[in-house]
């Protein structure tokens, strides 16, 4: 059937459909009130896909809690695809629509494996043929569906895919980032024209039901079923202009009253059914003693009808009108049925939501069905559909501890899905039924020291952690150790070395009584070892060192992540790598995208240190990406946190500004993060001569990092006492010197031994300084820091050249530069260059290297992954893109960069060796 008006926006998607068809991908989401056409648009375009694949999937009202519902519909018909792709991909589709006999085993990809395996199978598909991917109500699809199809929107560009979303104007589907088109009603002439199909209206009468209806098409054909429409009398109770979707049920509930009771039991069944199979309904209404044959009056009316082995509704107001026009008994029959008719292994989430859609009181057999249901949510990143799931169970639980547990896994899951406040309210209940049970109280305080971890507010409940971890039982001193570990993170947030060493000491003495590390939690020791490094105690090292072996065999959960951060400190940087690279490796290849993220920001910290910025910058892109997918505020601020240090460290002081920003804006009282973002403003405006800016913010680390003694945590006080001396306050840097040299004495750290030796040869004369410069140069070979080194040999360098001694000071700058060039550390090279240019050089070429600064991060990371020698394949896996997009992107670097090979793009971005 030809639309009734609608030209802009019938034009706007049939460009889109051509530009995908010409390798472009594109996505839209349509929105608009119910009934004003979005279905519609979207059945026109499709019948206008010439030359492509097209598949749809419709969000249903009863469905929203079953975990990738919307998008197996949507791929299942691309399952043929998926034998040409990575096993890894095959394997987590195929499990999305498993065989009638359940006999697929389970895939436990988590929601970065759905996610790469949807953007694999639809550019795949598209290879091809152009494809035209459709989504009805997009604002009842599952959160876990929505995820995957929003990631994959937003990541077509060079491939032959069109995705259209239709969906009402409800925040309940939020797309940003993608095109929105907005559906207004029809017009005058057009609302008539649409009137004048179901037969003679009378002008004046069409005119008037379509300024009440607003132009809503969908109320323009439906209410003349209801309403006379012979004169404008017959309108007249309808006053002024009502909502549509009041109007709409008036209309699709009158449609029902002439209908019998069998009938109208029979609609019932189909509209609890959702997308259910027509064999599923049949088996249903058999159990209610109907026949198929009740559903014939409904398709006759046009209320439903049947297509291949579905039962649809014409609209999904007459399914809401249906099912809440029935009695809560009709419904607790109708799910029963439901439930009894879903006999497939592939139907069990929809049998355990209509068995709990039946019963009203406890029933502990519906629960646990319901937290199989959770757990299949889980593994496929389902998390919304996992904590609806857990919290239905919980409902259904009569012993009340049980009953709380359920409800604290329920309040976990929806703190990681953001609901925090809701989250709240469920462990308030769960605190309730706990009782005077000691275990299930530190489960309850240990779910809310998370959920404060996740706000940065663990100082809220500090005393209360610590406190019922003293009374916990012996059988319990496992759990209060995993909870009182959390109770860390307040004195750590406010740089409180005694206190967080007090609060691990009790964890260790709870986990691991005889002083080692505990292989079921390792975390209580690695904890201590950090406590006792920032205390500057030599135990610490020792304890990190111990727990290596035993986080490596545990579990991934990011022990070793936390491990390498430690041995980091203590400049074991080769150990530390190989942590990280351990919990990298494993969340990689088990899409966790938590872990993933916390991985890759020790890494870049790691990378920082050991004088590789670029490959640092690489991996705080990609976690940033990851933060704002969590979605959790301490996530995002820690990693722009990080993205400040690196791009201090590779002199863009605009872009360390605005992380460094977003960071304290996130999390304002969080002095941890103060610290680090502090420190990178100080070392960037010091990097580029800015020392009246680098005084006070170096200044203002220093002093939160006052009670630390690990100089090298946040190594502040050198670059402090090296700002203060080129303001000319030496009084002021001597003491900050005094402070360095008593650290490196307790600690023993040799990087910042030879950091606070080039801070007394700036503050030394004649040839003393000389002295203390080679001594730094010397202290250099201990430590892998060749950007420390390279920053003495600059300092040594001014020095020789203010000393008149030009020849000697020649050799040390040009080293400086060409590790500042290497590193890409373009403000320190300025330096170098420009003291060279001093010694009479006129001019100082600049290395053959690009302004990297041309690219955007996501062109960043696949060039520097293509440096690395991986291939668009390889890297188009871990970026999450096509290998069309990754090329496109590719095409961009080679042009912005001058380069016109992977071969040239190797040379100009050489890894620092």
């Amino acid at each position: 059937m030809r639309i009734v008006g609608r030209d802009t926006e019938r034009a706007r998607l049939a460009f889109l459909l051509d530009e995908a068809r010409g390798g472009r991908g594109r996505s839209i989401v349509v929105r608009g009130e119910p009934g004003i056409g979005k279905t519609a648009l979207l059945d026109h375009l499709a019948e206008h896909a010439q030359g492509c694949t097209v598949v749809r999937a419709a969000g249903v009202e009863f469905e929203s809690e079953l975990a990738l519902a919307s998008l197996s519909e949507l791929v299942g018909p691309l399952l043929d695809v998926a034998r040409e792709l990575p096993a890894r991909y095959a394997d987590v589709l195929t499990d999305l629509v498993p065989p009638d006999d359940g006999a697929a085993p389970p895939v436990a990809g988590g929601r970065h494996a759905v996610y790469a395996a949807t953007l694999a199978l639809l550019t795949a598909a598209a290879a091809r043929r152009p494809l035209l991917c459709l989504i009805d109500d997009a604002h009842w699809i599952d959160d876990a569906s929505a995820a995957a199809l929003l990631f994959t929107a937003r990541r077509l560009l060079a491939d032959s895919v069109l995705i259209v979303f239709a969906t009402r104007e409800v925040p309940a589907f939020d797309a940003p980032g993608i095109e929105t088109l907005r559906l207004e009603g029809l017009n005058e002439e057009a609302s008539l024209q649409l009137l004048a199909r179901g037969g003679n209206v009378p002008i004046l009468v069409g005119a008037r039901l379509a300024a009440l209806t607003m132009g809503n098409p969908l109320a323009l054909l439906e209410l003349p079923r209801v309403l006379s429409l012979e004169s404008a009398e017959s309108l007249s109770e309808l006053v002024e202009p009502l909502p549509t979707t009041k109007l709409l049920q008036r209309a699709f509930a009158a449609s029902l009253v002439t209908m019998s009771a069998r009938q109208r039991q029979a609609l019932l069944v189909c509209a609890a059914a959702g997308s259910a199979d027509l064999e599923v309904v049949a088996r249903a209404l058999e159990a209610l003693d109907l026949r198929l044959a009740a559903l014939d009056e409904g398709t006759v009316s046009g209320l439903v009808q049947i297509t291949g082995r579905a039962v649809t509704f014409r609209h999904p107001l007459i399914r809401s009108a249906v099912y809440s026009g029935a009695g809560p008994g009709e419904r607790w029959q109708a799910h029963a049925a439901l439930a009894g008719a879903c006999t497939s292994p592939k139907d069990a989430d929809r049998r355990a939501w209509h068995l709990a859609c039946a019963t009203v009181g406890p029933d502990e057999q519906v629960a646990a069905a319901l937290a199989a249901t959770a757990d299949r949510a889980r593994r496929h990143g389902g998390i919304v559909a996992q904590a609806a799931a857990l919290e239905r169970a919980a409902e259904l639980t009569g012993e009340p501890v049980l009953r709380a547990r359920r409800i604290c896994a329920a309040a976990t899951i929806w703190s990681a899905a953001g609901a925090l406040d809701h989250s709240e309210e469920l462990l308030d209940q769960a605190e309730a039924l706990a009782g005077d049970d000691v275990s299930a109280r530190i489960e309850v305080l240990g779910d809310r020291a998370y959920h404060a971890v996740l706000r940065g507010r663990t100082g809220d409940i500090f005393d209360a952690l610590v406190a019922e971890a003293a009374g916990a039982g012996p059988e319990d001193r496992l759990a209060a150790g995993r909870m009182l570990s959390l109770a860390m993170n307040a004195p750590l947030a406010r740089w409180h070395v005694a206190a967080t060493l007090d609060v691990c000491t009790k964890v260790m003495a709870l986990t691991a009584p005889d002083g080692r590390p505990n292989p079921v939690f390792p975390k209580g020791a690695v904890r201590l070892a950090l406590a006792q490094v920032l205390a500057g105690q030599p135990a610490g090292a020792e304890l990190a060192r111990a727990c290596v072996a035993v986080c490596e065999r545990h579990v991934p959960n990011g022990a070793c992540a936390e491990l390498a951060e430690v041995l980091m400190y203590i400049e074991d940087y080769d150990l530390a790598r190989r942590m990280i690279e351990h919990d990298v490796a494993a969340a990689r290849a088990v899409g966790d995208i938590a872990l993933l993220g916390y991985g890759l920001r020790r890494r870049a910290q790691v990378e920082v240190r050991v004088g590789r910025p670029l490959t640092a910058y690489s991996d705080a892109l990609e976690c940033a990406g990851l933060a704002d997918a969590m979605a959790q505020p301490t996530t995002i601020a820690a990693s722009r946190a990080t993205l400040a240090m690196v791009t201090a460290v590779l002199g863009r002081a605009e872009d360390c500004a605005a992380h460094a920003e977003e960071a304290m804006r996130l999390c304002p009282d969080d002095l941890e993060t103060e610290a680090r973002v502090r420190y990178a403003l100080g070392l960037v405006a010091l990097a580029g001569g800015r020392i009246a800016d680098a005084v006070p913010e170096l200044r203002r680390a220093d002093t939160v990092l006052r009670a630390v003694v690990e100089p090298a945590v946040v190594p502040v006080i050198a670059d402090l006492a090296e700002a203060l001396v080129r303001a000319g306050l030496t009084a002021e840097a001597r003491g900050v010197l005094d402070r360095l040299d008593a650290a490196v004495a307790a600690t023993g750290r040799r990087g910042r031994r030879a950091a606070a030796l080039r801070c007394r040869a700036l503050l030394a004369r004649g040839t003393a300084a000389g002295s203390l410069f080679t001594a730094a140069l010397e202290a250099h070979r201990d430590v892998d820091e060749p950007l420390e080194r390279a920053r003495t040999l600059l300092c040594q360098g001014q020095w020789l050249r203010r000393s008149r001694r030009r020849q000697d000071a020649h050799q040390p700058l040009a080293a400086a530069l060409e590790v500042f060039e290497s590193a890409e550390a373009t403000l320190w090279a300025e330096q170098a260059r420009h003291e060279l240019t001093l010694l009479g050089l006129r001019a100082v070429p600049k290395a053959d290297r690009p302004d990297l600064g041309v690219l955007t991060p996501q062109e960043w990371r696949i060039a520097w992954a293509a440096a690395q020698g991986r291939t668009s394949r390889e890297i188009a896996a871990e970026v999450l893109l096509s290998i069309r997009t990754v090329d496109y992107h590719l095409g961009n670097v080679y042009r912005k960069l001058g380069v016109s090979s992977r071969r040239a793009l190797i040379r100009q971005l050489k890894p620092v060796p």
